[in-house]
C-alpha cells in the first residue's frame, strides 16, 4: 500500500479540474451517484414540528472505484488532491452519469447560439415515438450553424451525438472547437433516424469548449438529443434543462487519499466527491 497522502498548506492554483485518465475515460464503472436532500425541523413547545426543505442543503456525491490504474493516472490523481489540498479547495467536476450540455431538450432555449435565418420549431417527432424533436431549419444563403459553448477543459476526450432526420437525403456536420482549435467530421444523413457521433481530443488547452451542428443552406433537418460526454462514445440520452453535467464548485469527501498497489505499476483506489445542488 502506498503511503496516505495527507493534505498539504493550501496553495491558490487556477482552473482546477478533475482529472480524466490516460484511456480517455474519467471514471471506471460502476460507479454510485447519490442525491441527497436536507429538511429543517423546528419542534415548538406544545411539540407540534414544522418541517420544511432547505433549498441550500442538498448535495450530490459520486462514489468511484479504480483498479488497475497506470502510474500516470494514479499520478494524476494524487497531484489533484494535493492541489485541492485534499476537500479545502473547489474544484470543477464533468458529470459521468449527465449530459454536459445544458438545455439539451429545447434547442430554443437560450444557451444555444442560434444565427439569424435558422428557424426552430418544437414539438416534433422523435426517435423514441415522442413528440421532443425539433425542426431546424437554414433558411440563409450559407451554412449556418447552432452551438453552446461549455466551462469545461478543451483537451479531454470527448464524444459529441445527436439524432438526426431528413426527409430528402443530405449531410450535417458536427463540430467541437476552440479558440485555438477545431474538429469537423461531415455526416449523411436519410429518411430514417440515425445517431451521428463525433468523438476526439483538441489540440488545445484552457477551458471553453464549443458543440455545433451545422446545416447546409436552404436544409430542414429533424434534431433530437443532442449530447456532450467526457468519453469516447455516446451512452444512452439524458435530457436536461437549466442544470447540467458541469459542477463548478466540487469537492473532495475524504481527508486522505489511499492507494494500493495490485501489481507492478498497476494501482487501486475509491474515494467520494461531492457538490452542493445548485438552487
Amino acid at each position: 500500500m502506498w503511503p496516505q497522502l495527507r493534505c498539504g498548506w493550501w496553495k491558490p492554483m487556477a482552473d482546477l479540474t478533475f482529472p480524466q485518465l490516460s484511456s480517455g475515460a474519467l471514471v471506471q464503472y460502476p460507479i454510485r451517484k447519490s442525491n441527497g436532500l436536507r429538511s429543517i425541523k423546528n419542534i415548538l413547545a406544545d411539540g407540534t414540528m414544522l418541517v420544511a426543505a432547505d433549498p441550500g442543503g442538498g448535495k450530490l456525491a459520486w462514489n468511484l472505484s479504480y483498479v488497475d490504474l497506470l502510474p500516470e493516472d494514479i499520478g494524476a490523481l494524487r497531484s489533484h488532491f494535493s492541489n485541492c489540498a485534499g476537500p479545502l479547495r473547489g474544484f470543477t467536476f464533468l458529470d459521468p452519469a449527465d449530459n454536459l450540455l445544458a438545455y439539451s431538450a429545447d434547442l430554443t432555449a437560450p444557451s444555444w447560439n442560434v444565427p439569424p435565418g435558422v428557424t426552430i420549431q418544437s414539438g416534433m417527432p422523435d426517435p423514441s415515438g415522442g413528440s421532443a424533436a425539433f425542426l431546424v431549419t437554414n433558411g440563409a444563403a450559407a451554412a449556418q450553424q447552432i452551438a453552446q459553448t461549455v466551462a469545461a477543459p478543451v483537451s479531454y476526450q470527448y464524444c459529441f451525438s445527436v439524432y438526426a432526420f431528413m426527409a430528402s437525403a443530405g449531410s450535417v456536420s458536427l463540430t467541437r472547437s476552440s479558440g485555438n482549435d477545431l474538429q469537423s467530421q461531415t455526416f449523411a444523413v436519410g429518411a430514417a433516424w440515425a445517431r451521428i457521433v463525433s468523438s476526439g481530443r483538441l489540440n488545445d488547452t484552457g477551458t471553453g469548449l464549443s458543440a455545433a451542428i451545422t446545416m447546409e443552406a436552404g436544409q430542414s433537418v429533424l434534431l433530437y438529443g443532442p449530447q456532450l460526454e467526457p468519453q469516447h462514445a455516446p451512452s444512452r440520452f439524458r435530457p436536461t434543462y437549466s442544470r447540467a453535467g458541469i459542477y463548478p464548485n466540487s469537492h473532495w469527501a475524504v481527508q486522505e487519499l489511499i492507494v494500493t498497489a495490485e501489481a507492478p505499476n498497476l494501482f487501486s483506489t475509491s474515494f467520494a466527491i461531492e457538490t452542493t445542488i445548485p438552487d
